[in-house]
């Protein structure tokens, strides 16, 4: 049940996370501006208790806008810049999202949900398998290889705590919101396998590689935070995937 509480924190977090932003001179106003949405949508949630399929297709789309960088007025930090992490591996660029974390700020407090106090087995279980099947069809398809070296305590640092904005803005909009509107109208299978392959798609510029690498993964993001009614498994799980791929296998793909 969502309630004037959650709310309460998601305004906190956004008006922090968005000031903070704004005197580093990460964002400006305009910038700003997608809040009055997202926590006027928020504060409907709140006040109805549910989140109904109207509400769930506005927060859907202004989910993506800010995941694909879309609302102007946001200037997010880089981090570094087309390096490559080995001799074969594509170049990568890593930004800090400002404009996904006010996504998370907003809404992680409306769809975080209350984690099931059962056994923890079947989720570890399905983690190990959700990694283990994402690594073996990355290499199957070459998408990437075997390549362990430690980059180092700075670079790792740097990547875990982008990359946790990032995870955390996807599992929002892709377990938190659409999932959570489609568990209501499909039924459970339905709607498990039909956001995994949406999330698959999202990863579709890529490659079919990388997509289908995502599709597999997201069916195991899905699945955790379906049997927990909680996001903070499938972010975990999420988060772990791509610490993973950085830290033992060519980042961010074979060229």
């Amino acid at each position: 049940m969502i309630d004037l509480r959650h709310w309460s924190l998601a305004l906190t977090l956004s008006v922090t996370t968005g000031l903070a932003a704004l005197l580093a001179g990460h964002a400006e106003p305009l910038g700003l501006a997608v809040l009055l949405p997202l926590l006027g949508l928020g504060l409907i949630v709140a006040t109805r208790g549910t989140i109904g399929p109207m509400t769930a297709a506005i927060a859907i789309g202004l989910g993506v806008i800010l995941t694909l960088h879309l609302w102007p007025g946001f200037e997010n930090p880089r981090i570094w810049q087309d390096r490559h992490f080995c001799r074969d591996c594509l170049p990568h660029s890593l930004y800090l999202s400002v404009d996904q974390a006010l996504l998370v700020a907003a809404w992680l407090p409306l769809v975080i949900g209350h984690w099931r106090a059962a056994n923890p087995m079947p989720l570890l279980t399905a983690s190990v398998a959700t990694i283990a099947a994402a690594v073996a069809l990355g290499i199957a398809t070459g998408l990437f290889r075997w390549q362990p070296g430690w980059p180092g305590l700075s670079l790792l640092t740097l990547f875990a705590a982008a990359n946790l904005v990032t995870v955390a803005a996807e599992e929002v909009l892709f377990r938190g919101l659409l999932q959570r509107h489609l568990l209501a109208r499909l039924g459970a299978t339905p709607a498990w396998w039909l956001t995994a392959v949406l999330f698959g798609l999202a990863h579709l510029p890529f490659g079919i590689e990388f997509a289908a690498v995502a599709t597999v993964a997201g069916l195991g993001y899905g699945w955790v935070a379906w049997q927990s009614r909680s996001l903070w498994p499938a972010i975990g799980l999420h988060w772990l995937v791509n610490l993973t791929h950085f830290s033992l296998f060519s980042y961010p793909m074979l060229a």
